[in-house]
This record gives structure tokens, sequence and C-alpha cells, in this order.
């Protein structure tokens, strides 16, 4: 495995939007039309990513510098790390028949759903950060095993929870994705299942710079 930080050229990086970073960071790692994806990518500022992938990346004009190193974590069940992720706060939801037709399963963002079940009930709104919190901490403990993580929960703290909206071109809907990055301290309990975490990501929407964990011994 191979870790990347990989800076784009400035002049076009300001014009990246979401949809648009992803196509960026797919041409460095295409090189053939079947290529199915086997990188995951954090975007760190408008011109500044970092990968984990199974391939080095290609450079390109449009990249201004690049920094490869292997990647192959040394952890040991029982290391305590500080990780961090950003991650999709999704769930999946079925939508209510329609006469005799099942309806389709829709992902939905776990952050607005508590507003607005909140709202419904009249209760006191909290504010998005706070319930982000919340939800960052109900996400990770679902997952505790397969991310081979022993949580400590008091040290879990959702930084930051954002919204980004995309076209798809042709009058479709937009897309949203929601975003939250968290980070914390846990103990190992399963080094296998950690490492195919943080070689092959975790959660949904990996594909738009999600779900990419770090961790290191704290």
């Amino acid at each position: 495995m191979f870790m990347s930080k990989i800076q784009l050229d400035m002049a076009q990086s300001s014009r990246l939007g979401v949809y648009e970073a992803h196509q960026a960071l797919w041409r460095l790692f295409s090189d053939s039309p079947d290529r199915r994806r086997d990188f995951l990518y954090r975007r760190l500022d408008n011109a500044s990513f970092l990968t984990v992938s199974d391939r080095q990346p290609e450079k390109r004009p449009f990249v201004s510098r690049l920094e490869v190193k292997e990647y192959a974590p040394k952890l040991a069940n029982g290391d305590r790390v500080l990780f961090s992720l950003r991650f999709n706060p999704v769930v999946k939801r079925r939508e209510p028949k329609e006469g005799n037709r099942r309806g389709r399963q829709v992902r939905v963002d776990m952050v607005q759903d508590e507003r607005m079940r909140q709202m419904r009930e009249g209760v006191k709104t909290k504010p998005r950060l706070e319930i982000a919190q919340d939800v960052t901490l109900q996400w990770l403990e679902k997952r505790q095993q397969t991310l081979g993580l022993t949580l400590e929960k008091e040290t879990v703290m959702a930084e930051a929870y954002d919204q980004s909206r995309f076209g798809s071109g042709g009058g479709n809907k937009a897309v949203v994705l929601s975003c939250i990055d968290a980070r914390g301290f846990a103990t190992v309990s399963d080094v296998a299942q950690l490492e195919n975490a943080l070689f092959h990501g975790v959660g949904a929407a990996k594909g738009f710079g999600f779900g990419l964990l770090l961790v290191r011994r704290a």
C-alpha cells in the first residue's frame, strides 16, 4: 500500500468542488476505462489531498507536488491510538409503500433526520454540531468491531459538520453529501480488522473523499 500527499495546481484547485475533486483524483489513479477504484482520499485544503492506495498515483500536468511513501502501519492489539475520520453520516431507510410497489431504499442524513425529529416533536432544537456529536458516537459505536477499535467514548469528538451539494447535469436532482470530521482515542482490539479499515475505508461515499481512517500511537 502507498500513502501520498498530493498538491494540485492552485489555478485549477481553486475551482474544484466535491465532484471536480473526485474526477481529478480519479485521473491520477485510473489507468484504464474499466479500472475499479482502489484508493481512498481526504481533502486537506483547496489544493492538497491525502490518499491511501494499492498503486502509486501517476504524475499529471495538473499536479504541482507529489510525495509518495510505502504505507504499512505497525500496530498491535492493545495499542492506544489517536484516530481521525471523515465520514458520511447516513443510515439506510426504506420509503413508504406506494400501492403494491415496495418503497425504495434511500440514505438519510442522521444529523438532519434527528433535527427534523426534534422539530416535529416541538422540543428545543439542538445546534447541528451538538447533534453531530451524538451521531458520531452512535455511528462509531455501531462499527467498533469492524474497525478493530475499542473507543474511549469520553474522548470522541465531532469537530465539524457540513453539507456539500453538486449537480450531475441534465437537470437531475442535486446530490447532497453530509460530512462529519471526528477524532478521539481508542485501543486496538483486532489489528487485522483495523488494517482492513485503514486500507479499504469506512462507511459510505468513499469515492467522494470519505472513509479514510487515520491512526497513530498515542
